[in-house]
């Protein structure tokens, strides 16, 4: 009896034994699948060496999948110079995006230095004209003014008040939070239009807000756009004419682009977004290129080279709902 009951404890044994060792293997099995799979995860973020470029810096990313497609020593940091108001036209329609039609009166402290959308003391503008302002000729001025509007509408919300000044040092912190949010932990913001050499970040960083930035249908009319008439209120109501000087906007499928150049320190960057002839976006930046031209060519051959790199992306058209690149008027 003691014996048969020995037999039947050891079979218990025996099977709760098997059952372990079942357990584990399960385990085990797909623990290596998670690794395999972050393994898998790991090459497809990692890009490969772009087109023989001059550029210090690049990275090209599929804004669609999430796929790094080209890199150059991403991460490095670099002034990026014009190249902050992609942020700023990021806040601005994330933040005031249904509110487009309000105006700001123009005044001295918005009409900085560098390059300008034509701004007057005592003009009317209102922001969806002010963005215009900002992405075709790369206004410093309109960049501070939408600055301005945003940082009184934020410190208003604070149950605050300030000058042109404090509410565009807000608004600079705002820039901050919404470049971390979208990843690009390594960006720096020391003004809205990016005289400030503080005003700096890698290429992985400036890829990641372009792929929000170039996909947003609040802003791709406006970076689509190559030309535009305003009609401004104001003291001398007049009408304004604004044309790009971005070359490769209009060329093939690209969609958008912005500079960002300090031509006496040999300084040319350059972000673009074009369709894949799968339709995804893709967007490349290319930092520290040798000269102007140079920044533009070595694009090119970027967008070039990417379907024959990566075939997948040379393949029909996929089904997705775009919004329209054809309103500027």
């Amino acid at each position: 009896m003691e014996r048969g009951g020995a037999d039947i404890m050891l079979q218990k044994w025996g099977r709760l034994f098997g059952l372990a060792c079942i357990v584990v293997t399960v385990v085990a099995a797909i623990a290596l699948t998670g690794l395999h799979r972050t393994a898998q995860s790991s090459a497809m973020n990692k890009g490969i060496q772009p087109p023989d470029v001059s550029a210090k810096s690049v990275f090209v990313l599929n804004a669609d999948t999430g796929e790094v497609l080209y890199e150059k020593n991403p991460d490095e940091v670099f002034r990026i110079l014009s190249l902050t108001k992609l942020v700023t036209a990021y806040i601005l329609v994330d933040r005031m995006g249904d509110r487009l039609s309000e105006t700001i009166k123009i005044n001295w402290p918005h009409l900085t230095g560098g390059s300008s959308a034509k701004l007057k003391r005592l003009d009317v503008w209102t922001l969806q004209d002010l963005l215009y302002g900002m992405v075709l000729v790369s206004g410093n001025d309109a960049s501070l003014a939408i600055a301005d509007a945003i940082g009184h509408d934020l410190l208003a919300s604070e149950g605050k008040r300030g000058d042109t000044a404090k509410a565009t040092a807000r608004f600079v912190e705002e820039m901050e939070a919404a470049a971390n949010e979208l990843g690009a932990h390594n960006a720096s913001f020391a003004d809205p239009y990016g005289l400030s050499p503080k005003n700096a970040a890698t290429a992985r960083d400036m890829g990641l807000i372009a792929a929000k930035i170039f996909v947003d249908p609040r802003l791709l009319p406006a970076w689509a756009c190559t030309e535009r008439t305003l009609h401004i209120d104001g003291r001398q109501p007049r009408t304004v004419e604004l044309k790009t000087s971005l070359e490769i906007l209009g060329e093939g499928t690209v969609i958008g682009a912005k500079t960002g150049s300090h031509v006496s320190k040999n300084i040319y960057n350059l972000v673009t977004a074009w369709r894949a002839p799968n339709g995804q976006t893709i967007v490349g930046v290319v930092l520290g290129s040798k000269s102007h031209p140079a920044r533009y060519d070595e694009m090119r051959a970027i967008v070039d080279s990417a379907p024959r790199d990566f075939p997948g992306l040379g393949a029909a058209e996929i089904a997705t709902k775009r919004a329209p690149t054809d309103t500027c008027h």
